[in-house]
């Protein structure tokens, strides 16, 4: 679990396959912290970086440079638990830099010198999962292997059936553990996730569950009631700045509004996608079609739904029908 960010930065831990933090610049800058995200902002998203472990600074931390970014490289201060010397060698991969930047660790520490680092069974078969899953060509996106409901002309059970199928997809089995544990989620539910059902393809559901991770963007596609297929995603969204003295400033993920988009290719109607996101606690829905008729009839309607969702006790902000493009 990250602790909280000190003066000069963010201190987290790492282990292989989990996020590395950058904390510290530990070369001379003229502002540390201002400087530390200006250059690590010059890493590329995706894109694999050697390190070196330099010295420790401290019972578990170290200066690591991270080759890349500029010409002198990014010289960072890192958890890297006791396996680790100075010497090493690591192998990361930039992974987004918002709310601070984040590497994923593709390899154990290893020395040039010949030394070598242990890493753990657990870590190796999670190693070799990730392998398996890039060999097989799994896509990022989770695909329902059964119909969400039954009830397409019930909101509220479409609603409560979306809810289940996401929620015991496998695709947040460590958050439901985390909350059996804390008697928030019975075994019984936990029990019917793939992850505890024999012989299931765990190496897909794994990679997948990384993407959301990665990107910050959960996306699903599956047969939402019988014959009608529908892609969902949900991510961070970036809030839209005002002119307040905070607009400059970087935004934490907990301080980005949450988006929802799903797209549906109905028979009689065609494309339609609708983007939901709530932000200050006020709902902005855009709606777009490909048919001219699917907008006219939308447009229609415009009303009655603005009125239907204020009844439910949503604060509309803004609803647009728009030509997809």
């Amino acid at each position: 679990m990250l602790n909280k960010p000190d003066s000069l930065g963010t201190k987290a831990s790492i282990n292989p396959v989990s996020r590395i933090t950058p904390v510290l610049a530990v070369d001379t800058i003229g502002s540390i912290t201002q400087e530390l995200g200006d250059r690590a902002t010059q890493l590329n998203k995706g894109q694999e970086y050697i390190a070196h472990v330099l010295s420790k600074a401290g019972d578990a931390a170290y200066n690591v440079k991270v080759e890349g970014g500029d010409a002198k490289g990014v010289i960072l201060k890192m958890e890297l638990g006791s396996a680790a010397q100075p010497g090493q060698t690591l192998l990361l991969r930039y992974i987004h830099e918002n709310p601070t930047p984040t590497f994923l660790l593709l390899s154990p520490p290893t020395n040039d010198a010949g030394s070598t680092a242990d890493i753990s069974p657990a870590a190796q078969l999670i190693g070799h999962i990730l392998k398996k899953a890039d060999s097989d060509g799994v896509s990022t996106r989770f695909e329902a292997a059964s119909i969400v409901t039954h009830a397409p002309n019930n909101a509220h059970a479409v609603a409560r059936d979306l809810k289940h199928a996401v929620s015991n997809s496998g695709l947040f089995y460590e958050s439901h553990l985390s909350e059996l544990l804390q008697s928030n989620q019975a075994l019984a539910t936990v029990r019917q996730e793939p992850q505890n059902q024999a012989n299931f393809p765990l190496a897909g559901l794994m990679s997948q569950q990384l993407a959301i991770l990665e990107n910050q963007r959960m996306s699903w596609h599956g047969e939402i009631w019988p014959g009608q297929k529908m892609d969902w995603d949900v991510y961070l969204q970036q809030k839209e700045a005002d002119n307040s003295q905070h607009a400059c400033q970087q935004q934490s993920a907990e301080d980005r509004p949450i988006a929802s988009e799903i797209t549906l290719h109905l028979p009689h109607l065609g494309k339609v996608t609708a983007r939901l996101s709530i932000i200050d606690g006020r709902m902005r829905i855009g709606i777009l079609a490909e048919q001219t008729q699917t907008i006219d009839s939308l447009e229609s309607q415009k009303l009655s739904l603005a009125k239907a969702i204020e009844k439910n006790g949503q604060q509309l902000d803004r609803l647009t029908i728009t030509h997809h493009e």
